[in-house]
């Protein structure tokens, strides 16, 4: 694109392009709103060359930039704690959505020579933070790290594993890909958050040496700017081992203050060992009527208790994961088939004490389910094919959509 200014000095040529330099006074073409719709239809990656246009498009392109951020590699991650921790940083009231994410994919630097010539890399200076691998792809700098949040996982992804949607899968952290995000601590977090009165989304999941002191800073920071502050939408901490009740619970009570009604929808407190019950009771009573999205993933404090202030409260539910809550019994599935008609997505891996008679009230009651992990349920493994089948044809006699029964191997040792 060749972008042309107006040289108010000059009678013989008037319009003259950016590069050169006989224009002693130059005066931007382009309005404002004109600089803001071009800015718009460009690509994220390019906003950053955008943005040296001049001073009207550093401050319209900076806010856009800094909207949503998304952080893939530690590198990247180390240069905006910097660059947020400079006091002359000014667009931390824009911030809307912080999110960490696993590497793109990773291979031993060692694996073939051939190999090693033909992986994409963004940067060569990027490479040792990966300690022996390398990336095989680049990172997308046109992501925000939220596409698909609210997207269905197609029938494809429901037959192929491999490939299903990011979203609807527990985190595989013992990948080499996650290793970066252990190597974030709390005073990075607590520095960028302190920054981000704003937010809306913040996905730090994978982050296992982050402390309470990350979500009190980020209440801290909405009190702090009460005219930028905006309720969260969606929350993602899982394997957060060290988080307290305290941490979250300081969140809700000042959205409850601040804003009174809940607009949180996505909400992932998976493998947080030391949540109470009764501080999920309490989270659920406040947030639970806009909640379309729960993962409790190996909380062992999840009850019939929790699933009943569930079923009460979040009547516009559509995934449910409670893997690994060991307590959850099949009066639970009765509350969710009767209160939680739009459930889509559930898991109920390793509930030994859920078997056929309770999965059938789901499956029976809940038109829209269309994926249910059973790995490690109380189902007679002798007659679970028998009991699948007639969970299948039920469907098929009453015009329901199939379910894809996700049903994994369990290896014991």
């Amino acid at each position: 694109m060749r972008i042309f200014w107006l040289n108010t000095e000059s009678t013989e040529s008037p319009m003259t392009l950016l590069y050169s330099n006989n224009t002693p006074t130059r005066q931007l073409l382009f309005p404002p709103e004109i600089v803001k719709k071009i800015i718009d239809y460009l690509p994220r990656s390019s906003l950053p060359s955008i943005s040296h246009v001049s001073q009207l498009w550093y401050a319209t392109t900076m806010p856009i930039l800094y909207k949503h951020i998304y952080i893939r590699t530690l590198p990247h991650w180390i240069a905006l704690v910097k660059t947020v921790s400079n006091p002359q940083f000014q667009f931390g009231s824009h911030i809307t959505s912080l999110v960490l994410k696993p590497s793109p994919k990773l291979i031993s630097a060692q694996l073939t020579s051939y190999l090693n010539q033909t992986v994409v890399a963004n940067d060569d200076q990027l490479q040792p933070s990966t300690r022996g691998y390398v990336r095989l792809e680049r990172v997308n700098f046109n992501l925000t790290g939220l596409e698909g949040i609210d997207t269905p996982m197609s029938d494809q992804q429901q037959q192929q594993q491999q490939q299903a949607h990011e979203n609807y899968l527990e985190m595989d952290d013992t990948e080499k890909e996650y290793e970066w995000l252990t190597l974030v601590t709390t005073d990075q977090m607590v520095s960028v958050l302190s920054q981000c009165p704003g937010l809306e989304y913040l996905y730090i999941s994978g982050c296992e040496n982050l402390q309470d002191d990350v979500l009190v800073q980020l209440a801290n920071a909405k009190k702090k700017y009460p005219n930028h502050a905006r309720p969260l939408k969606g929350i993602w901490i899982s394997l957060l081992r060290d988080l307290t009740p305290v941490a979250i619970e300081s969140l809700m009570r000042f959205e409850k203050t601040q804003f009174g009604t809940s607009n949180l929808r996505h909400l992932d407190l998976g493998y947080n060992m030391n949540m109470s019950q009764q501080s999920l009771e309490k989270l659920i009573v406040y947030w639970g009527r806009t909640l379309t999205h729960i993962r409790l993933d190996t909380i062992y404090e999840v009850s019939d208790q929790v699933v009943t202030a569930i079923a009460t409260h979040c009547t516009k539910l559509k995934l449910l994961h409670v893997s690994r809550c060991w307590n959850i019994t099949n009066s639970s599935m009765r509350l969710l088939s009767s209160s939680c008609k739009q459930l889509r997505y559930v898991s109920l891996a390793f509930l030994n004490q859920v078997d056929e008679n309770g999965i059938r009230h789901l499956v029976q009651s809940l038109p829209d389910l269309q994926w249910l992990n059973i790995t490690g349920c109380g189902i007679n493994p002798l007659f679970k094919p028998l009991v699948l089948e007639s969970f299948a044809n039920y469907r098929r006699q009453h015009a329901l959509k199939p379910i894809y029964m996700q049903d994994g191997s369990v290896n014991l040792i």
